[in-house]
């Protein structure tokens, strides 16, 4: 019996903008608020990986904390429905992270 797939599950447990968009029905001046946010911690992302001063560890700590910076912001524009929805789908995604770290992940297609 065949299931349908939810746009995370469509992306192997990262999900691009428009899907975001689409799962937590965010109306047009959430999509743009969020697209400035996305785009700012994309950039400041960048840079970390960037830096070759930083050991791996150090980069996976600033990348936590420019994450959890940025989720906050977003946080901040949602209502209660749509922060109870994304909260569920961090979880879906950090469960298959967590998955692909310990080699269950699905590799490559």
């Amino acid at each position: 019996m065949a299931q349908a797939q939810t746009p995370a599950d469509t992306s192997k447990g990262r999900m691009n903008r428009r899907d975001l968009y689409q799962e937590l029905n965010l109306t047009k001046d959430q999509q743009e608020k969020v697209k400035v946010i996305q785009d700012k911690q994309r950039e400041e992302a960048q840079a970390v990986r960037n830096n070759t001063a930083l050991t791996p560890e150090a980069q996976r700590e600033q990348m936590g904390t420019i994450r959890k910076k940025y989720n906050e912001q977003i946080d901040l524009l949602l209502t209660p429905e749509q922060k109870e929805k994304l909260a569920k789908l961090r979880k879906e995604q950090e469960g298959e992270m967590q998955k692909r770290r310990n080699g269950q992940g699905g590799g490559n297609n």
